[in-house]
């Protein structure tokens, strides 16, 4: 259906020329109501039965990010997780929870996000609530982190109270909450739980897609986890489950990704997310090349220490606080001398006789006195 668009000025035009009969009122008190609350963020064109919003220039002549009509889903940066969602990426109106630990890519995958609702137009909001934020991180992933609100709350109800307040003016597009690992005395788990029903609420309501960061853990003491299944409508649980290696150094990870819950499509799918930890500029050119990377099992943490060769300072000063390498040897019964610790031989005390013994210090001084 095409669509009609007149800027402000010609639709002026159109009635001072007699060619529109009479204005919309509901139009006009629309358009004044928003101009006196925000100002030059106001609606600046008028549609055929809409309102649409003229994006302001940005400073310094930076146009922002490119505004494009807004698509019912958001990609998540990933072509093989967007495949296994059921509408092709996440939906708009829905409440996301991600879950994994700190090394499962949780947050790439949230920054990815966010670096594609930006390019898309939507205007992003990252309440950092567990004080995890990092911009050059988010830089490398794609963020533009002069189009991105960060908040910093001192409390989980500070935190909610700030979201509330941006569904409720509808001033966001994408709303992330970094949820902290437990929560404080002071918060009750029934509390918590309702705030967050009522949020996710909010946010179909004001057709925002709303994305929880919630830290793994053992249980649910709190009930935090219990609370954040409950007012969300799609789940994705990511674990790492092996590294992308560049010869010794490792260079990136294999992560999987679990649809644990999805009533937006069928869950249970699963997916492997390639996360290299550079971009491939420059400098490292190399990652580029699929030929040249290998991937590799998970391993344990001593083998991910040894995977990547040590400075000759490190090594030095390894060797120093271990101190000298000792070896194990037979008993030789029959070798008068022992080997020492080195390897070499050494000389071997005997013990002394009890016809041999040394007299006292001070006796043998009585003798030399009474010959003297």
């Amino acid at each position: 259906m095409f669509e009609r668009t007149f800027p402000v000025d010609e639709v002026e035009h159109l009635f001072d020329t007699g060619r529109v009969s009479e204005r919309p009122a509901d139009v006009s008190a629309a358009l004044a109501s928003l101009e006196a609350r925000w100002g030059s963020a106001a609606p600046r064109r008028l549609t055929d039965g809409a309102l649409a919003l003229v994006p302001a220039a940005a400073p310094d002549g930076d146009a922002g990010p490119a505004i494009a009509p807004l698509e019912r889903v958001v990609s998540t940066g990933f072509a093989e997780l967007d495949a296994i969602l059921g509408p092709g990426g996440l939906p708009r109106n829905a409440g996301v929870a991600l879950r994994g630990d700190g090394s499962s890519g949780r947050t790439t995958l949230a920054l990815r996000t966010v670096a594609e609702a930006q390019a898309a137009g939507s205007v992003v909001a990252w309440v950092d609530l567990s004080r995890t934020f990092d911009p050059v991180e988010a830089v490398a992933r794609g963020v533009r982190l002069e189009w991105l609100v960060v908040v910093t709350p001192e409390s989980l109800d500070e935190a909610l109270a700030i979201g509330g307040a941006l569904l409720t003016s509808r001033s966001v597009d994408l709303l992330l909450v970094d949820l902290p690992a437990r929560l404080a005395r002071t918060d009750r788990a029934s509390k918590v739980a309702d705030r967050l029903h009522r949020l996710a609420a909010l946010a179909r309501r004001s057709d925002v897609l709303l994305i929880l960061l919630e830290p793994a853990g053992r249980g649910d003491p709190n009930g935090l986890t219990t609370a954040v299944a409950e007012a969300t409508g799609l789940r994705l649980e990511l674990t790492r489950r092996g590294w992308i290696r560049l010869g010794r150094d490792v260079v990136g990870q294999q992560t999987e990704a679990l649809v644990a819950r999805n009533r937006f499509g069928p869950p249970g799918g699963r997916a492997t997310l390639r996360i290299l930890y550079a971009d491939g500029g420059e400098r490292d050119a190399c990652l580029r090349r699929e030929d040249l990377l290998v991937n590799a099992p998970a391993f344990t943490e001593r083998e991910h220490l040894d995977a990547t060769p040590s400075s000759p300072l490190a090594t030095l000063a390894t060797r120093a606080h271990a101190g000298p390498s000792l070896r194990l040897v037979p008993d030789r019964p029959h070798d008068p001398r022992r080997p020492a610790v080195d390897g070499g031989d050494g000389h071997r005390r005997q013990p002394r006789s009890a016809g041999t013994r040394r007299p006292p210090r001070d006796a043998a001084r009585r003798r030399a006195s009474a010959g003297a």
